[in-house]
């Protein structure tokens, strides 16, 4: 007759190889966008308006298409919280990058 105990295997949840602090980073999900604006040496600057981006040196706007820049500028907001955010964490982007 057979042994009506049997051998449990683990139980356990699975445990994952990774360590827990992958799963702390956030990545962000506006690194592309500082890159594009950090490339053109681009800032925002707020108007009487909506935000503008502009060139730091000659304050000239970019001619970016309207949808996508109001896109753009809401995520980078959502990300940064403010205008002086959004142009500081362009500013240590160049520093890094340089």
């Amino acid at each position: 007759m057979e042994d009506s105990t049997r051998a449990n295997g683990i139980t356990d949840r699975f445990i994952p190889r990774r360590g827990f602090a992958r799963w702390k980073e956030k990545p962000l999900r506006t690194t592309g966008y500082v890159e594009f604006l950090a490339h053109y040496d681009a800032e925002l600057r707020k108007t009487d308006g909506p935000v503008a981006v502009v060139r730091r040196k000659t304050g000239a706007e970019l001619p970016l298409d309207q949808k996508g820049k109001l896109l753009m500028v809401r995520l980078l907001l959502d990300e940064f919280g403010t205008v002086d955010g959004v142009n500081k964490a362009i500013g240590d982007y160049l520093n890094m990058h340089s």
